[in-house]
């Protein structure tokens, strides 16, 4: 018998400061998330970091939050990925955060409780391209806690799948619709990464060059659906600072705008679900940056979250 974990970053457990300084704490305490000195990083993250983001952090998440749902958007299509899995293959499935709840202990001891006949677990971080603050982190995390526990089932880690068909093609599907319809540009846009880490990706192989999966992404995309290269760019959002990756997105929108161009699309294929990164930065931040300036019709594509395609896509890179 099989069981399937997928994990993800995690969210605060709501949207106040408290839950939202606790999140963003735990988050940037991670060496593969804060890459600096170990004596230095809880003075920079305790004493500079979170006092001064936690305010507008919670801001920004209150804006994103469904009162209704309970959970944030992105535990929410977990939860939901993670139902209608387990509904179309018969396996128990579970879901677990990098940071916050539930954790990964949680997530493994649920499929126990559901099948305690269990053989080995599929662990889906649901990253389709490799970096260490995001795929890394969470394969040496859930193997840690593994190991801590005399589970009496093994793990086998699915790698990235930034260019495994069934995504290209689920990732094609949710693109369609808004492609479909006249547009001046469309943007991929991916979460920036310190380029430090770039480089160290990129001396092991393309296995870990985050760039080059970020491309070939966009090129089996583009060529699934038929779009001229010259109506696509790719950019980089969310950066912390200026050596970081490169073009920003913000700017690059702003400059389309200046341009003329007045019909931009906007999708973030490396995130498996929404979240505050696609929902407030590039959905209101960003589409007010582009209306600011010029543009009129902005259209941001939603994550694959727990379509039906998504779905089928999911079946597949597991098996």
């Amino acid at each position: 018998m099989k069981g399937v974990l997928l994990v993800n970053t995690g969210s605060p457990k709501t949207c106040t400061r408290k839950d939202v300084r606790f999140f963003i704490r735990a988050m940037l305490s991670d060496p593969y998330v804060m890459t600096v000195p170990d004596w230095f990083r809880p003075v920079l993250v305790n004493g500079i970091i979170v006092p001064f983001r936690q305010f507008a952090s919670t801001k920004h998440y209150e804006l994103i939050w469904d009162d209704k749902i309970k959970d944030s958007p992105l535990l929410y299509q977990a939860k939901q990925l993670a139902e209608k899995l387990e509904e179309v293959t018969e396996m128990p499935v579970e879901v677990a955060m990098r940071y916050g709840q539930p954790d990964v202990t949680a997530g493994l001891d649920s499929l126990m409780a559901k099948n305690n006949r269990l053989h080995e677990v599929v662990v889906l971080p649901l990253f389709p391209q490799y970096a260490e603050s995001s795929y890394k982190t969470v394969v040496d995390f859930v193997g840690r806690q593994f190991f801590k526990r005399p589970y009496p089932f093994r793990l086998k880690f699915i790698e990235p799948y930034f260019k495994h068909p069934a995504y290209i093609s689920a990732l094609a599907q949710s693109i369609k619709p808004y492609a479909d319809q006249p547009f001046d540009k469309i943007i991929f846009s991916f979460h920036s990464l310190p380029l430090s880490h770039v480089e160290e990706g990129w001396k092991k192989g393309k296995e870990f060059d985050y760039v080059y999966q970020t491309k070939e992404t966009i090129r089996l995309v583009i060529n699934e659906l038929g779009i001229d290269t010259k109506k696509t760019r790719l950019t980089y959002h969310s950066a912390m600072g200026n050596d970081w990756l490169k073009p920003d997105l913000d700017e690059t929108v702003k400059e389309l705008a200046e341009e003329g161009l007045k019909k931009i699309l906007v999708v973030a294929p490396g995130f498996a679900a929404d979240n505050l990164e696609t929902l407030y930065d590039i959905k209101i931040k960003t589409q007010e940056t582009f209306l600011q300036h010029g543009g009129t019709d902005f259209s941001y594509i939603p994550c694959l979250n727990s379509e039906d395609y998504w779905i089928d896509a999911v079946m597949k890179i597991i098996s």
